[in-house]
């Protein structure tokens, strides 16, 4: 299924691709449950985006399960545990299904937090009547140790390159993409077996110029572009978006450039898209400062204010997920590709004559053979270019055409 052109959901468990033994042990813990048996919780972990969220939600459904989802920012203490779980963890579901409790993030717990975390987590492990799996990305987290002792670990895996291939030929027939095998082939090595992030390119990859590939190099996970929005825009804490933006390979205007794109593309409320903004401006000054300044301490304060200053903007979580867009500077430059390139060549012709830097051929000298060739009919002057310049039709009906 494909929900809002951004996500795409398998339907079936079956179609969880590159972790069929995960699979198996999801469903054989599901088993024991309805055969009355008590098994303990599952510590589901692995990289991001290979889908261990997405098994689980299909794990309640495939059961006639209610699923109780929560994240890192919704069990910081005792309390918040306590008081939203214990009950869910002894009753059933309003039509007489099991309750299963699904905690995400588990290895974000703030350090702050983990004292009382870790207690209430324990009881609750210990105490409930129905299933309960934990999801993480590191295993071997050192705030998760009291984990390791009461937890059955199933490891999800990157999935290898074909497989991704295959799940993206699947996602990109739903989508009425027409995206060719070397495009495909493209997507799927540079996720580096990241099921989400494959997707994602492949749907926003799907209408955008074949030169966007060259904006989603291959990159450390942590870096991709897509899971640090995501963490900016999904998240209500202060460390998940900042620490996301730091181990990011984007360039600082670039990260703008990307948050301020799609900031309606996640928020609703026109207060929380206006302090957004406000925030995000904050960022630019910053950058900007840095830049002119040469000191680059300022950009300690562009990554809160474009990170968790963005992130924490909202009022009210993000129920719609739209598609993420390129930013508009991304599209212009691959959209003017060519036109720059004309215009490089035609620079590099005149500079063997004139004698000046690029820069300022382009600036000066191109726009003053514009006009001499938009006010002048006469083939003698293309003869002139030709000969005298070294530049080719191409080239002269590039000038001809208003050239910049």
């Amino acid at each position: 299924m494909i929900r809002s052109m951004l996500f795409y959901e398998p339907e079936t468990l079956d179609k969880i691709k590159g972790n069929e033994t995960a699979v198996a042990e999801l469903r054989r813990f599901a088993l024991s449950f309805r055969m009355g048996k008590h098994e303990r919780p599952l510590l589901v972990y692995g990289p991001t985006g290979i889908g261990k969220s997405a098994a689980i939600r299909l794990l309640a459904k495939e059961n006639g399960w209610n699923i109780i989802e929560l994240s890192a920012s919704d069990y910081r203490d005792k309390e918040s545990i306590s008081g939203m779980l214990t009950a869910a963890s002894q009753s059933r579901g309003l039509f007489g299904g099991r309750n299963l409790i699904m905690l995400d993030e588990i290895d974000e717990l703030s350090s702050r937090f983990d004292k009382g975390a870790a207690a209430a987590i324990s009881d609750l492990v210990n105490k409930s009547k129905n299933p309960i799996i934990l999801i993480a990305n590191d295993m071997w987290d050192q705030k998760i140790t009291f984990l390791r002792n009461i937890t059955t670990p199933v490891e999800f895996k990157k999935p290898r390159q074909f497989v991704v291939e295959e799940l993206l030929n699947d996602v990109a027939a739903e989508a009425g993409i027409k995206a060719n095998k070397d495009v495909i082939t493209a997507i799927a090595r540079r996720s580096g077996g990241d099921v989400r992030s494959a997707i994602s390119d492949m749907l926003i990859l799907g209408d955008a110029p074949d030169e966007a590939l060259d904006y989603i190099g291959l990159r450390d996970r942590k870096g991709y572009i897509f899971e640090t929005l995501d963490k900016i825009f999904l998240s209500n804490t202060i460390a998940a978006p900042l620490r996301a933006i730091t181990n990011s390979e984007d360039t600082g205007d670039m990260l703008i450039k990307w948050v301020d794109q799609n900031i309606p593309k996640r928020y609703t409320y026109i207060l929380d898209i206006a302090t957004a903004y406000e925030n995000l401006a904050d960022a630019s000054v910053y950058f900007s400062r840095a830049i002119r300044s040469q000191y680059y301490t300022y950009w300690r304060y562009m990554n809160v204010m474009m990170s968790s200053g963005v992130a924490l903007s909202k009022s009210a979580y993000p129920q719609v997920k739209l598609r993420y867009e390129f930013p508009k500077a991304i599209k212009e430059l691959s959209t003017t590709k060519n036109e720059r390139s004309i215009s490089t060549e035609i620079a590099k012709r005149l500079q063997r004559h004139i004698h000046e830097s690029l820069s300022r051929i382009k600036e000066y000298y191109i726009p003053m053979l514009v006009s001499m060739v938009k006010n002048s009919d006469d083939e003698n002057t293309y003869a002139f270019l030709e000969s005298r310049y070294g530049l080719e039709q191409k080239q002269i009906e590039f000038l001809k055409n208003g050239a910049h």
